[in-house]
């Protein structure tokens, strides 16, 4: 007679564990902005961001314009780094604010959109663009110093992979996680 129940015991127990894990992944998935009307005056007070916010708002679209705001924010701050690198002095403070005023746009848009998670669309993109704007950065550098028109293909080449890696950030689902790259090859 147990023998019989076994099959019904097994199918019971995949469904069981196949429901817990869809419940997981749909609660995980779930779009619940902790404080939807938040202002971007409580999370700072600089007139940069407050004027970020009132553009963004004015979008049709605000949270893809928010997204957009600190996509390029985080490209100006990894361009100055990768320029500091270069030994050009006095970009720190620049940097600095330009790092600031995206980590306080990727807060607001945890907080009024829900779209802002570990290893999400923005994680990617920032692991992924700091070694393409590196090199451009060092390819540009090496055409203005010695005039090789190869390195100045090769830094437009790596303007087109960042416009493709910027578009996928921008229409990537919210609490998408992406694997981080394996850059142990290169």
């Amino acid at each position: 007679m147990f023998r019989q129940l076994i099959p019904l015991l097994t199918a019971l127990t995949i469904a069981a564990v196949a429901y817990a894990v869809r419940e997981q992944r749909r609660r995980r998935m779930r779009i619940a902005p902790p404080q939807p009307q938040i202002t971007m005056r409580e999370i700072s007070e600089a007139p940069a961001l407050l004027e970020i916010e009132k553009s963004c708002l004015a979008a049709a679209d605000p949270r893809a314009a928010f997204r957009r705001a600190a996509l390029q924010t985080a490209v100006g701050a990894l361009y100055l780094e990768a320029i500091a690198e270069c030994g050009v002095p006095d970009t720190a403070e620049m940097r600095q604010a330009y790092t600031q005023t995206w980590q306080s746009l990727r807060e607001y848009q945890r907080l009024k959109y829900d779209d802002a998670a570990p290893d999400d669309w923005f994680d990617h993109f920032m692991r992924v663009a700091r070694p393409y704007i590196r090199e451009k950065v060092r390819l540009t550098r090496e055409f203005a110093l010695h005039l090789d028109e190869g390195a100045e293909r090769f830094a437009r080449i790596y303007d087109e992979l960042l416009e493709e890696l910027f578009h996928e950030a921008m229409t990537a689902p919210q609490k998408k996680t992406f694997v981080p790259p394996d850059f142990s090859h290169s």
